[in-house]
């Protein structure tokens, strides 16, 4: 069964409003100053919860049994993060361009979805009903979108005393 999410982010905060058939069924809310998140789909509703240097391990955790069900680790240098489900399933999400404005989650076989997104809205496109993969996509990407601010925010003081030396 094929699902059409539309979405709605803040820039600001990353938090986003998901709708379908214009009316809204879920969101994804992130801690103020922290990667971490609440997420709520239809029914299901998830934490986020970021470890290790760089964020470079997420729990998820489901918020009705208090128990992880997924871990998602990122590769930074590829642009591309693993979703390892309690199930033993893993899904690859991996971005589709160069500005990362079209990514997808899938596992090569019989589950993909795919993202398009403009600066503070997008589509997606599922052929599956998890609620966990549709919103791990989502979130993985804002965690690449944060981590690209931040390398900005290091390296413009380095690009601009270099600028003015000149």
């Amino acid at each position: 069964m094929s699902k059409f999410i539309n979405w709605k982010s803040n820039w600001l905060s990353g938090n986003f409003q998901l709708f379908a058939d214009g009316v809204q069924k879920g969101m994804i809310t992130f801690e103020t100053w922290k990667s971490n998140a609440e997420s709520m789909l239809d029914d299901k509703n998830y934490q986020f919860v970021n470890e290790g240097f760089w964020q470079s391990r997420t729990k998820v955790i489901d918020r009705e049994t208090g128990g992880v069900v997924a871990i998602i680790t990122y590769d930074s240098w590829k642009s591309k993060a693993v979703i390892s489900l309690k199930s033993g399933a893993q899904y690859e999400w991996k971005s589709t361009n160069l500005w990362r404005s079209q990514w997808t989650v899938s596992n090569y076989k019989d589950e993909h979805i795919i993202y398009n997104s403009s600066s503070r809205s997008g589509a997606l496109s599922s052929d599956t009903d998890n609620e966990l993969l549709i919103i791990a996509g989502l979130f993985i990407k804002q965690i690449y979108n944060k981590q690209a601010i931040v390398l900005i925010v290091c390296f413009m003081p380095i690009i601009t005393m270099t600028a003015l030396r000149q």
